[in-house]
């Protein structure tokens, strides 16, 4: 007969390992786990497995029940905390915590908002009236034919410096008004950029577009010999936007993610800066600091508005992929060496079969050597990569390239 001191053992339900009745733990849901599968909701105090959804909040990890109806994260430091303790406070088109607008945001008695350091409010807008809040977003207008429906849109951050006359500030504003009217590109308030500056979005356009877009670069060379810097300042940067309607499919869009972000080194170098954490490369595949995985590209592809904003390539908007990592740029062969990076990747990755990615295709001297064969096309990217240290334009011969 078995001794009566002896414990019956249980199979956890999770990791099936074998525990005694005095070493298990049974969860809100009904599942026996043991000690190693526990966790404890520190909000609501429910108790879960490993494998349910947890979150940081804080210093905490939430179910997401409560992480979903109780915490609240800062747009500007991405910081989630107990949004009974700090629901975050109006900036703009955003939402940010007690700390951020306490070190980064002016308060207008006049509008009764806030808006970021070195933006103006509602109220104070420049003589002309063309710098729009940051949370201004008008229709888009798409310039150029079909191109497989690859529209770009681009944002770009540019600095006056601490100018307290800022008459080439407002002469540069007053000079976007007809390529506003024409819906071309407009400008808006953003408070990251040191001194005073602006961030100027243009709307969709097709590669060829961008290409005899004459006005548009005219303007930007102006405002660059009026005194608007960008690449030489540690606060502005180049969001590339590329049309979700330009994928064939959710595996077209984690092929093309795979090649940005397998080749980190190389498309940082291309864009002329670092790895930041408004721009990161290394969220898919890194835990964060208390040890939840980030999100992976699967998820990136099929979860909309639920990934890592700061990320090198942003998957949070409804109709774009947006391309975080370009360092800011007033030179037309600068910008355009983006755009063309962004659209030679796309239409790369586009027909790749299985095949091709087992082959290595996904790894950068394949693309190098596909963007030197199509040079013609891409001739500002080319020259860029020709110019860039270490980036191999030499390659094994391409297969169904």
């Amino acid at each position: 007969m078995p001794d009566d001191n002896d414990d019956e053992l249980i199979n956890c339900n999770e990791c099936s390992n074998e525990i005694s009745q005095d070493d298990s733990f049974t969860t809100t849901n009904g599942d026996t786990v043991c000690s190693d599968c526990v966790r404890l909701c520190e909000y609501c105090e429910d108790t879960g497995t490993v494998n349910d959804n947890w979150f940081s909040v804080g210093h905490q990890y939430w179910c997401e029940g409560c992480w979903d109806n109780h915490s609240f994260t800062c747009n500007r430091c991405d910081f989630c905390t107990n949004s009974n303790r700090d629901g975050g406070t109006s900036v703009g088109n955003e939402y940010w915590c007690e700390d951020c607008v306490s070190d980064n945001a002016t308060y207008c008695d006049e509008c009764d908002e806030y808006y970021p350091e070195h933006d103006t409010c509602s109220c104070s807008q420049s003589a002309s009236g063309t710098i729009h809040q940051y949370s201004y977003k008008p229709n888009p207008v798409f310039h150029g034919g079909n191109d497989n429906n690859l529209y770009m849109g681009f944002e770009l951050e540019m600095s006056f410096g601490d100018d307290p006359d800022r008459g080439d500030y407002n002469t540069a504003i007053s000079d976007v008004i007809e390529l506003e009217q024409a819906d071309v590109c407009y400008l808006k308030q953003d408070g990251s950029i040191a001194g005073w500056g602006y961030e100027l979005v243009t709307h969709p356009h097709t590669l060829t577009a961008y290409e005899q877009a004459t006005d548009l670069w005219n303007y930007i060379e102006g405002c660059r010999t009026k005194g608007a810097r960008s690449w030489d300042t540690d606060t502005c940067g180049l969001h590339v936007h590329v049309s979700r309607t330009a994928f064939k499919s959710g595996a077209h869009t984690h092929r093309f993610l795979s090649l940005v972000y397998r080749n980190p080194r190389e498309m940082m170098k291309i864009a002329g800066r670092k790895n930041s954490r408004y721009a990161r490369f290394d969220d898919v595949y890194k835990p964060d600091e208390w040890g939840i995985p980030q999100f992976t590209l699967r998820d990136k592809v099929n979860s909309a508005g639920f990934s890592e904003r700061y990320s090198a390539v942003n998957t949070n908007n409804d109709y774009t992929l947006e391309l975080r990592f370009f360092r800011g740029n007033m030179k037309r062969e600068g910008i355009m060496s983006a755009l063309e990076l962004c659209h030679a990747s796309v239409e790369y990755t586009r027909n790749m079969s299985v095949p091709d990615v087992k082959l290595g295709m996904l790894k950068w001297e394949w693309f190098a050597d596909w963007v030197a064969t199509n040079n013609g096309l891409y001739p500002n990217l080319y020259q860029r990569m020709s110019k860039v240290p270490s980036i191999s334009l030499s390659t094994p011969t391409l297969i169904n390239a």
